[in-house]
């Protein structure tokens, strides 16, 4: 088993605005295309979109805490 390293990504399947989906140049990768604003609410985690001024995602975290690795 390999080491893990602490700051990795291990991100499996990816958040995406549904509209900016639908208006992504062919020319342009959806990590390039993102314009996101993450972060932590009263309910938990939320995902926004700039370009559309929407919500992509809210992750409720129903009063439970979560550990989180924060760093850099």
């Amino acid at each position: 088993m390999s080491a893990v390293k602490p700051y990795e990504n291990f991100i499996l399947t990816y958040v995406q605005c549904a509209l900016c989906v639908k208006e992504k140049p062919a020319d342009i990768t959806p990590r390039d295309w993102a314009r996101f604003n993450v972060g932590f609410t009263t309910r938990g985690v939320q995902v926004w979109c700039t370009r559309h001024e929407c919500n992509v995602m809210h992750i409720d975290f129903e009063g439970h805490k979560h550990p989180a690795d924060t760093g850099r």
